[in-house]
């Protein structure tokens, strides 16, 4: 990777958190999609878990949307956007209904835009999700 510009670093700074507290929230909503899937009685739509997971969300996506963005940050700045509304569309749906593909679907491609970010900075490290609810093999989504 290219070195950063001052300006690019700031970014790197300011949306390090936003990018761990989606990563969060989306390892929150997966452990309860893990004990819905399970068929554990976790009560999903009222569960203090999701309450905090979505606050996480709402907080990540609102510190990403005011960052600096510099034109070396832009790619990532879109995948952190992404990932946010992904994120919320997954909330969305599991204060809806129990149902999980409704739910899986967009927290699968918030993690995919989390894994994109990632790529396109230092600082931005992800954790295996492969053996998680959302990286099932063969499970249609």
């Amino acid at each position: 990777m290219p070195e950063l510009d001052d300006a690019t670093v700031a970014y790197v700074l300011e949306t390090r958190r936003g990018f761990e507290d989606l990563r969060q929230a989306a390892a929150q909503l997966a452990g309860l999609l893990a004990m819905e899937a399970s068929g554990a009685r976790s009560e999903m739509p009222q569960h203090p878990l999701l309450a905090a997971a979505q606050e996480l969300s709402r907080d990540a996506a609102e510190s990403i949307r005011q960052a600096r963005v510099t034109p070396r940050a832009q790619r990532h700045h879109d995948h952190l956007v992404h990932a946010a509304e992904e994120m919320r569309r997954a909330l969305t749906a599991a204060r809806r209904s129990l149902a999980i593909d409704p739910i899986l679907r967009p927290l699968r491609a918030a993690y995919t835009e989390l894994e994109g970010a990632s790529r396109e900075l230092p600082g931005f490290e992800m954790v295996a999700f492969g053996h998680g609810c959302c990286g099932l093999a063969g499970r249609k989504a």
